[in-house]
């Protein structure tokens, strides 16, 4: 059974604007989302980071419970 690694920070941050910067930016590729997004998180303020690096904790921690036998390969 392949299971998905928990996200990470960046990737709840990404999940969370992504659908702001399509609705701003019509017809925008994904890599030029990508490099957005990836501008936005350097800009934010370690506040913000550390809100999203909590919930990846959370994610990770669940992850563990569900999967405790997943090693990343």
């Amino acid at each position: 059974q392949e299971t998905t690694r928990p996200p990470n920070a960046f990737i709840l941050y990404r999940r969370a604007k992504q659908p702001g910067i399509l609705t701003r930016h019509q017809g925008i590729t994904n890599n030029e989302v990508s490099k957005e997004i990836g501008r936005m998180w350097h800009e934010e303020p370690a506040e913000i980071r550390m809100k999203f690096q909590k919930m990846a904790d959370a994610a990770k921690q669940e992850h563990m419970k569900k999967y405790p036998e997943y090693r990343y390969r």
